[in-house]
Order: C-alpha cells, then sequence, then structure tokens
C-alpha cells in the first residue's frame, strides 16, 4: 500500500462544525451507559430479580467512537497544524476530570459491590498515568479501557504526522494495519502456552502501545476524513477502508458483525456531510457536551446506587431508572461546575503560554 504525497494544503483550512457527529458522540455515550447498566451489571453483579430487558451491543458503541475518533481527531490536528497544541488541547480536555475521577473511585470502591474487587496501591499509581494496563494493571473503572486506547492513538497520530506518515498515509497507516493482520493472531495464538514468558509480555506490551487491535477503526476514520476533504484519489481511499474493516474482522475473532461496521461507516460518512439532520436534535447535541462526564462517572456510581436500591426492595426497572437520571444529573453538574470552568481556565493559560512563546522567539529572529 503506498501512494505518492498528495497535496493535502486545503485540508487545513478550517470547516465549520459538524453537529451530527458531536450527536453520534451523544449516541455513543448513551449505547454505553445502557449496556453498562443492564448486561454488564446483571452479569457481574445481578439483579435480585430479572430486569426484563437488556442492552448487549455495548462493542458496537466503542467501534463507532474509535471510527468517529479517527476521523475528528484526523481534522483537529490537520487543522492545527502545530501537534504540540492539538496534544495540549487533548490533555487540557482529557487529564484534570479523569485525575478526579480516579481519586474519587478510591472512595466509590468502598462501597458494595465493587468493596469485594479491591484496588492496590499499584493500581492505583498505574491508573494515574492514564495507560494502566501498560504497565500490567487492570482500569480503576473497566470502562477506562477505552481512554487509554484513545490516548495512545493521539500519541500514534502524532508520530505519524510527524515522520510524514499522514502526507504518505497509505504507508504510514498501511503498515500499522500489515503488522495487525500479522502480529494479533500470532498473539493470541500462542497466549495459552506462552503468557508467562517475558517476550510475550515484551510483545504484549508493545502491541498495546502501537493500538494493533484498533489500528483498524482509527485508520476507518482517517480514511474518511481524506474521502471528506477531496484528498488523494477516491477509490483509492476507498479500497483503504474496505482493507482496514478487513483487517479488523482478520483479529477480532467474530466480535462484530461486518453488516454493522458497514452500517456504522454509512452512518459516519452520512453524517460527516451533513445528510443526517435529525441528529441535529437538541437534547443529542447537550448529551455531547457532557459525554465525557458522562462517560468518566456513569458505571462504577451507578453500579453502587444501583446494587444498593436493589438490595433495599425497590424494582430492578426503578433501579435502572434512577441510576440513569443520577447519572446525567451528576455528569451536568460536573460538565458545567468543575469540568467547564477548568477547561476554560487551563486553555487561556496555554494560549497565553504560546503567544508569549512566539512573541519571544520572533524577537529573537529580529
Amino acid at each position: 500500500m503506498a501512494q505518492n504525497s498528495p497535496a493535502t494544503e486545503h485540508v487545513l483550512q478550517p470547516h465549520r462544525r459538524i453537529l451530527e457527529l458531536d450527536s453520534l458522540r451523544a449516541l455513543a455515550a448513551i449505547n454505553l451507559l445502557l449496556f453498562h447498566f443492564t448486561h454488564v451489571y446483571s452479569v457481574k453483579f445481578g439483579y435480585t430479580s430479572p430486569l426484563g430487558f437488556e442492552w448487549p451491543y455495548g462493542a458496537y458503541g466503542v467501534e463507532m467512537f474509535f471510527i468517529l475518533s479517527g476521523f475528528v481527531n484526523s481534522m483537529s490536528l490537520m487543522r492545527r497544524g502545530k501537534p504540540v497544541d492539538f496534544v495540549a488541547a487533548r490533555l487540557i480536555r482529557i487529564l484534570p476530570i479523569f485525575l478526579m475521577v480516579i481519586v474519587a473511585n478510591l472512595w466509590i470502591m468502598s462501597f458494595a459491590p465493587l468493596n469485594e474487587i479491591g484496588i492496590t496501591t499499584a493500581q492505583f499509581a498505574a491508573n494515574l498515568t492514564l495507560l494502566p494496563r501498560i504497565f500490567g494493571h487492570e482500569c480503576v473503572d473497566p470502562v477506562m479501557w477505552t481512554l487509554q486506547v484513545e490516548m495512545m492513538f493521539y500519541f500514534t497520530l502524532v508520530a505519524l504526522y510527524r515522520s510524514g506518515g499522514l502526507r504518505r498515509y497509505f504507508v504510514g497507516w498501511g503498515s500499522l494495519l500489515v503488522l495487525s493482520y500479522f502480529v494479533c493472531p500470532a498473539l493470541d495464538a500462542v497466549e495459552s502456552t506462552a503468557a508467562g514468558a517475558w517476550w510475550f509480555s515484551l510483545a504484549t506490551a508493545a502491541r498495546r502501545l502501537m493500538l494493533l487491535d484498533f489500528v483498524p477503526l482509527f485508520s476507518m476514520g482517517f480514511l474518511l476524513y481524506m474521502v471528506k476533504t477531496k484528498t488523494g484519489r477516491l477509490w483509492q481511499n476507498l479500497l483503504g477502508i474496505l482493507v482496514a474493516a478487513f483487517v479488523f474482522h482478520s483479529i477480532d475473532h467474530g466480535k462484530h458483525n461486518p453488516a454493522a461496521t458497514a452500517l456504522i461507516l454509512g452512518l459516519v460518512t452520512a453524517c460527516a456531510y451533513g445528510k443526517m439532520p435529525v441528529l441535529r436534535f437538541r437534547p443529542l447535541l447537550f448529551v455531547s457536551t457532557i459525554s465525557y462526564a458522562l462517560y468518566l462517572c456513569h458505571n462504577n456510581l451507578g453500579c453502587v446506587l444501583i446494587h444498593r436500591l436493589d438490595h433495599s426492595g425497590y424494582p430492578p426497572v426503578v433501579c435502572f431508572g434512577l441510576a440513569v437520571v443520577f447519572a446525567f444529573c451528576l455528569a451536568t453538574l460536573v460538565t458545567t461546575r468543575i469540568e467547564g470552568p477548568i477547561t476554560n481556565w487551563l486553555r487561556t493559560r496555554w494560549e497565553r503560554y504560546r503567544s508569549g512563546e512566539q512573541t519571544s522567539a520572533a524577537v529573537a529572529t529580529e
């Protein structure tokens, strides 16, 4: 997979905010909440009596989110043209509230049913890095594994940008797809016999650092952005998306339905072109603004609340409903009263720092 360097100057031009893509992020967050409060809670802890329904499609929300992230963050980096500003913007958005939630989980996990799980000092320290699985520890809140993947994607994207892998993107992404196709099945095949070997641990850490399990999804989002901005040849970009989808379904052990992948790709594409005006629904757009706080705060707290209500005699459907309302109210409060002010303050300080840095550089060159 190779391609001559495309002329990407027009990609760097500003684009209007695509509201439909914000709504897709909201739908992904809602999907995750329903998945955890119905299917995952029922499997891990169990309601005292049947809830009566389940939403077992959480994996497809994650799939859509990673494809969407490939599109949106590629757009963000290439519009800025400055990796340091891109990374700073992402860290300012993600890190403060994440660290607060991690610390809060020390208290949350003292309540049933999470108190049976426990948390070690090493696990807590590893979670503070945002990359606990790289260090061999599980996430304090299981939902946060996707945040580790997202953070590694940012650095992978910057590395490709710095190395020229986004200009010759079939070489950059194509190399990672080849590694995904061969390395992931090879390691999975020997896991049962080599799990304790030093080389297997090292190879697994490299696999996670390079995002080999998720590269196909992010590359699909990137290539959709290339299609949207008319960069490169259309047929090559479409073929690249098909190859990435083939690699993804070759390494995921049948966990995802190819038809669902096609549907997600079609939905993201339609939204990117503004062909889904129904998704400009104001409540969905509001949920998109609180989606990060909703993602971080719903799972462990929700489990504690459901367990407490369920064992106090409330019907399971009431426990579920109250947990949903609580999660949305808490996410709104955290976003408007904590996350928003902190993010705005840090963003202002960063912009002042960068302005001063640029002024100093200009003076030094005179």
